[in-house]
């Protein structure tokens, strides 16, 4: 008798010798290891409400499509529930082609790759939100429901628990360089603008996230000057890039983790539709 696949094809055997059995009982299948006596898999029975039809959130039935109309959106968002409005986050706005590549999906991926060399994590932790994901802006009216073009920009997030240590970290020296007057704004409106970039990382780092656009871009963050760089790299590449949107500049935002991702994408959403 041949062992079930889902044993045959894991690295269970070649683990450890083992002596199995089957038993046909009406709870299921159960497969027994000998050689350390503990129970490697059972399968329940399959009880009847098991087999109940998954229950869909009625809300949801207004976005058939991977890109909504605004008015979809807003009427499928505008009872402002939470769960409905994060499965929104979730599939509609983190996964998938984005609308800006959607003609061209193989640019995406090449891009996160490429990316994903550049800042020391995989791809998978890299998505594209924001009009460019969806096609059309976002933000809060009058911009909401703005069509996608080449007058927008990406905004990359970057999901990473290192990649955001390390940016909050250099984030931390900036601060407090700027703070004892060792790091100098080269005039008065860069200086306004570090002094809300501190306001902004207080309210948000302790959120999960931090744009990389708010350390300077000198050479003792190397981190956040890095991302920086490749920003600007990227623009340039889709220029010359046949098939490729065009963009007027790109953004990274990193996040500690997915949570922290869905619930300040969600908070933006919100906020958006319900004005």
């Amino acid at each position: 008798m041949r062992l079930p696949r889902l044993l045959r094809d894991s690295n269970i055997l070649s683990r450890a010798p083992f002596l199995w059995r089957e038993q046909n009982k009406s709870a299921g299948v159960e497969i027994t290891c000998f050689h350390c006596t503990q129970r490697i898999l059972t399968t329940e029975s399959t009880s009847i409400s098991m087999l109940k039809p998954f229950t869909i959130d009625p809300q949801l039935s207004h976005l058939p499509t991977p890109f909504p109309a605004p008015e979809d959106l807003r009427l499928a968002l505008s009872q402002r529930v939470r769960r409905t409005t994060e499965m929104v986050v979730r599939l509609w706005l983190t996964e998938g082609v984005p609308f800006a590549f959607q003609s061209c999906p193989a640019i995406y991926e090449d891009v996160r790759g490429w990316l994903s060399s550049r800042l020391k994590v995989h791809p998978k932790q890299i998505t594209l939100v924001g009009s460019a994901r969806i096609g059309y802006s976002l933000a809060p009216p009058p911009q909401f429901g703005k069509p996608f073009g080449g007058h927008s920009d990406l905004d990359l997030s970057v999901v990473s628990t290192e990649l955001f240590e390390q940016i909050t970290e250099a984030f931390a020296m900036f601060r407090g360089a700027f703070l004892r007057g060792s790091e100098v704004p080269t005039n008065d409106y860069e200086q306004s603008m570090w002094r809300n970039n501190l306001t902004f990382a207080e309210k948000n780092i302790p959120r999960g996230f931090l744009d990389a656009s708010k350390l300077p871009n000198r050479p003792a963050y190397a981190v956040s000057r890095n991302i920086n760089q490749a920003m600007w790299a990227l623009v340039r590449k889709l220029e010359v890039t046949a098939g490729a949107p065009t963009v007027r500049r790109a953004s990274t935002r990193i996040y500690r983790d997915w949570p922290s991702l869905i619930a300040q994408v969600a908070l933006n959403l919100t906020t958006a539709v319900a004005r």
